[in-house]
């Protein structure tokens, strides 16, 4: 390994040690001057075998694909600063993560554990994702150019071999670049790099993540390449949760190779606690018991009414007890439609949205026990909504209005009302929300994503409330999804989105949204 550094490069980095070499270069931890900063600077060395011409169109295609890669910004990516040429030689300045590489873990520690490396695919898959929409293949993905970052990020590094093979095709001397134990059979066989075939170098990686060996490995590198053109991998013994995604990932015909979205429905689901599995057998259960029980309570119910129908008939008249008003304030008290905590900070209600209830105001049946409750009046400004479906609330005018699929939207000033329903309720509201939100924020729908909580709140017959901020595309947003199920077969989910900064204020709109929500009769 080389230990002594060649000093100042390109008059700005100071290099201070050895980080590493292979066959594709040295590696080196340098002090930007300039910028006052570590990097980690690579000088690609380019094979000695190449014709002069040969090295002189790699040496050019390394500078013009290392500023392609130095477009990927994400936070599972080793970020490219800056690429130059020094006496002929291309260098490339990247972002220095004090980490240990996932080679160096396995060689001290062994195999990891299937959750362990679940995550870690998870990390890789959203890099590789990012780095093809961004037009770049990375074409070395293994253990040793995989860091685990000390801050606990897992960062993919190296587009070395990107820079230097040209798309679809190897050089006029038919150099074949890269790992053989996690070279992509494509790659191997007839040079042809697609993105599936970083899937398949994923797929090796992971392999050996918890096996402690790649799929293929041989004494030789020509007995590995000829392993991998003629043998199937040998089976995964501690794979566990990962052999489906495994055996997907690393079939030869990259046509037939499960696709990213795939792979990362499998590996969220191995990476998923084991508690999970007997949490959605008990959530079954407890559904049934549930619906046990309300059959029982109807039965009560209705003996209850028949009692009380005859009591009145005996009574006379007609006359009702207590002329249908309940409460004192026509509103009948532990309906289930009290709104949820709100924010931290205390808020005012806006005399625009929360106008006295009038005695005579408009009512609705509450689902929870068949009596009727009091709905606010309309306030100046807003509008009720009957939707085809049959659910009515109250929305602001002028917001615009959309349908996605079962879902509609409505939006102005800033926010987001969204409405979805169901016909399949989960009768744990709290699991529910608890397992979508794992789910989207390991998808990475709601970047910088903060949860505040997924609580159980009073509403209807079973309610929870999922709230959280993200960062939005201009301003950090807040969000509060409700899950309400209204009876056993149907449900709804309503959503408000708000940015974070005006949350208080549209916090009172909020509220009407809830006390105006009318379900499907």
């Amino acid at each position: 390994m080389t230990t002594a550094g060649p000093g100042l490069v390109a008059g700005r980095y100071r290099v201070t040690e050895s980080l590493g070499e292979g066959g594709m270069g040295r590696v080196w931890r340098a002090r930007d001057v300039v910028l006052d900063r570590d990097v980690a600077v690579k000088e690609v060395v380019l094979p000695a075998e190449l014709l002069a011409r040969e090295r002189d169109a790699l040496r050019r295609r390394t500078l013009r694909e290392a500023r392609a890669a130095a477009r990927l910004t994400h936070p599972n990516v080793a970020r490219v600063f800056d690429v130059f040429e020094v006496d002929e030689h291309p260098w490339i300045v990247l972002e220095h993560v004090p980490s240990r590489s996932l080679q160096e873990v396995l060689d001290a520690e062994g195999s990891l554990e299937p959750r362990r490396v679940a995550q870690i695919g998870l990390a890789l898959l959203d890099a590789l994702r990012a780095a093809h929409r961004a037009g770049v293949l990375h074409r070395d993905v293994k253990p040793s150019n995989v860091l685990l970052a000390a801050d606990g990020r897992v960062v993919l590094t190296d587009f070395g071999i990107a820079t230097i093979e040209e798309d679809g095709g190897t050089t006029s001397s038919d150099l074949l670049l890269g790992s053989p134990q996690y070279m992509a059979p494509e790659r191997a066989l007839r040079g042809e790099s697609v993105a599936a075939s970083d899937l398949w170098s994923l797929g090796a990686t992971l392999y050996a993540a918890v096996e402690g060996r790649p799929p293929y490995q041989r004494p030789s590198a020509v007995g590995t390449l000829m392993a991998l053109a003629a043998e199937e991998p040998e089976a995964p013994r501690q794979a566990g949760v990962l052999g489906a995604v495994l055996a997907g990932l690393l079939r030869k015909d990259p046509e037939r190779r499960i696709d990213a979205d795939e792979a990362g429905r499998l590996l969220r689901a191995a990476a998923a606690p084991v508690e999970e599995s007997s949490a959605v057998v008990r959530s079954w259960l407890r559904r049934w018991r549930w619906v046990l029980a309300l059959s029982v309570t109807l039965l009560i119910v209705a003996g209850t009414v028949v009692v009380l129908a005859a009591t009145a008939e005996r009574a006379g008249n007609g006359e009702r007890a207590g002329n249908g008003e309940q409460a004192g304030n026509g509103e009948r008290a532990g309906t289930g439609l009290a709104p949820s905590a709100g924010p931290t900070e205390a808020t005012s209600p806006s005399p625009s949205v929360t106008p006295s209830v009038p005695s005579s105001a408009a009512a609705r049946p509450d689902a929870s026990s068949g009596s009727r409750v009091t709905l606010p009046a309309v306030p100046s400004g807003w509008t009720d909504y009957r939707d085809p479906t049959g659910f009515s609330v109250y929305v602001p005018k002028g917001w615009t209005r959309s349908r996605e699929g079962s879902i509609v939207y409505f939006r102005g000033a800033g926010r987001v009302l969204g409405i979805d329903q169901t016909t399949h309720p989960n009768m744990n509201p709290v699991a529910d929300w608890r397992g979508k939100a794992d789910y989207r924020v390991a998808h990475g729908d709601f970047p910088g994503y903060h949860e505040v909580h997924i609580v159980a709140v009073n509403y209807f017959v079973k309610a929870a409330d999922w709230e959280f901020t993200f960062d939005g595309s201009h301003a950090r947003q807040h969000v509060n999804n409700r899950g309400v199920v209204v009876n056993d077969h149907q449900a709804y989910g309503i959503y408000w989105q708000t940015p974070d900064s005006s949350w208080g204020d549209a916090y009172p709109d909020l509220q009407l949204v809830f006390r105006s929500f009318r379900p499907r009769p």
